[in-house]
This record gives structure tokens, sequence and C-alpha cells, in this order.
């Protein structure tokens, strides 16, 4: 097919926005956390309740405030404005504490507890919905140079017309806020429960219809730790525009003063995929950690390159972050010595 007869094709369909793909303009994906959460596109983080799901969104929120280092070592951008849409949290006891403790520019942190619309009775607050306040959203976007929307719970934003579980409406919402994310080049991140069938692809185990994780570009399910329920993982269970990024783990510190906890990043990626946590593999990890700590102590008595021990771990196929909470469990020390660490 000639390209006259290329033009003339597209010139016929009228009122269609129709180009050859020649014509379109090539972009580059742009990133709020470089190779995990895409600016102006739509990202999914799901978890169980009690998994700290929030926290871990409020982290990354006070990470935008501030333009902090990103957990895995991604170069931060410059500060810019959050908008926080929180339907489970209060405002005043939890999200402020929050994200105080993680360090937020709280000038930053814009709090949509509701809209101020007109009515037969003057003017009055409603909450939030959605599709009907996207275009409104924007706005607020637009008006405040964010760069981030939160919306913490999807379900509980949803207008009555909306019916999270059937594919074509909850298409049919997303497309919009998609669109307005690409338009005013935020990211929307949507926070959403599992649901409690077991088993089954990861991309199947979030709340409500297949087509919330289909119409993101980004998904990321948070977990505990099958060998230690005190630690989390977040585990990427989609990823459209940059590689799979590794599982990241972190722990919950807990902060006296403001009555709640922050987070404390690992230092290290976890090796285990989302597929692998979401059907429970990996439960006897730990166990067989501490079996083999356990026995490569009594062979390695008195102070040891910690060196020693991770090329050792590594060679039994134990991942660093299970030999660390392996070494924790039994008491086993740690100590700077020159230019590394020795075990005691």
């Amino acid at each position: 097919m000639t390209d006259d007869i290329v033009t003339e094709r597209v010139a016929s369909q009228g009122e269609w926005d129709v180009l050859p793909a020649s014509e379109v303009a090539r972009e580059t994906v742009r990133w709020v956390w470089p190779g995990r959460i895409p600016a102006g596109k739509l990202t999914v983080v799901e978890g169980d309740p009690a998994t700290a799901k929030s926290t871990l969104v409020l982290d990354l929120a006070a990470r935008v405030t501030t333009g902090a280092p990103w957990p895995d070592g991604a170069s931060p951008s410059r500060p810019a404005s959050v908008l926080l849409l929180s339907a489970e949290d209060g405002w005043g006891d939890t999200i402020r504490p929050r994200l105080e403790a993680a360090g937020a520019d709280l000038s930053r942190c814009l709090c949509v507890a509701a809209r101020r619309v007109e009515g037969d009775e003057g003017s009055v607050l409603r909450p939030v919905v959605l599709p009907d306040d996207i275009a409104w959203i924007a706005r607020l976007v637009e008006s405040s140079n964010a760069a981030l929307v939160v919306v913490d719970v999807l379900a509980a934003y949803l207008s009555d017309r909306v019916d999270s579980h059937k594919d074509q409406s909850v298409r049919r919402l997303l497309a919009q806020l998609g669109a307005a994310a690409a338009r005013t080049g935020a990211a929307v991140v949507m926070v959403r429960h599992l649901n409690k069938a077991p088993g089954g692809p990861a991309l199947y185990r979030g709340g409500g219809s297949i087509g919330i994780v289909g119409a993101a570009r980004a998904a990321y399910a948070v977990l505990r730790d099958p060998d230690d329920p005190s630690h989390r993982l977040v585990a990427t269970v989609k990823s459209n525009l940059a590689p799979e990024a590794p599982t990241w783990g972190y722990a919950l510190t807990e902060v006296p003063a403001l009555g709640v906890a922050r987070i404390e990043w690992d230092r290290a990626a976890d090796p285990r995929s989302a597929a692998e946590l979401l059907a429970g593999l990996g439960s006897s990890a730990l166990g067989e950690a501490v079996a083999w700590l356990t026995e490569w102590r009594a062979t390695h008595p008195g102070e040891v390159p910690a060196a020693r021990l991770l090329a050792d771990a590594a060679e039994a196929g134990i991942p660093p972050t299970t030999l660390h909470r392996a070494r924790k469990q039994l008491g086993i020390e740690t100590r700077k010595k020159g230019e590394g660490w020795s075990v005691e």
C-alpha cells in the first residue's frame, strides 16, 4: 500500500482521529519512581487488610513531597505535591502522623476529604465520587502541580453506577481516569484489597474485576513474608512499561511520639516473585536457613568475615534476606571491622 493510498484512507475517516503510525509522535515514558510507578499512568497497589499497604503508599507519597531517594536506590525527582484520597483512615489521628513519621513535607500533601458543590440549599460538602469528579480532581492536580494522586481504597470512591466486578463497567471508568492522568502527567496509585480466592495467577488475586489491573500499567502486591509474618514484601504483579522490578521488603518501626509506625526498607531485593509468594511457597525457607546456619556456625567458631558467610549461604541457595532473618532468630551478631563486617 502506497503512502498516497494510506493518506487517502485516513482522510476518509471523517471525524475520527486516525493517523498512520509514522505521524504519531514518539514519547519517552516518564517515571515518579523509576521503573516502578509511571507518571501519567495508573498503578495498582493491592494487599490483604493489615498488611500496611496504606502506610506503604504514604511513605511513597512522602518521598515525592521531599525528593527523597527511593528504597531501591533509584534517583529521586524534584519535590512535588501529592493529592491524597483516603476513605478508611482518619486524617488527623492516622494520616497526618504517618506522613510525619515518613518525613513528608506536609505543606505539599493535599488531603482531599470532600468536594464543595452548589445544591438547592446552597453550598454543601459531599464525598468525592468516581467517575463524576475526575475532571475536578484533574483541575486540582493542575492547580497544585501534583505529581501523584493516591486513591485509598478505590472501591470506596466508585459511583453506584459502577460495578467493580464487571469488566466493562470498570474499564469505562478507568479509561476516563487514565485519560486524566495522561493529560495532567500525574501518576495515579489505586489501592485495593486482595480477594479471598487462594492460588491462581497473581493477576487474578486483586478484588473486583480483572479490568482494574488490566487498565493499570503497573501493579504490586503487598504481602506478609511467609518466613516472617512481621516482615512485609512488595512484589510485582504487572509491569507493562519496564522490566519486572524485583520484590522489595520492609519492616514497620513504631514511632511512640506519633502513635504510628514508619517503614524501614530492606537493603537488598528479595528473590521471590509475586506468584511464589501468593502461592504460599517459601514458608519453610526460614527453617531451612536456621538449620543450615546452626550447622555452619558450629564449624566456623569465633569471629568470621561476614562476606564468607554470605558466600557460603549463596552457594547453599539461601538469599541474603532469609539469611539475615535466620541470623536474627539465632541471636548471631555482626559488627563493623576495618573496611568490612564480621560475624561474632
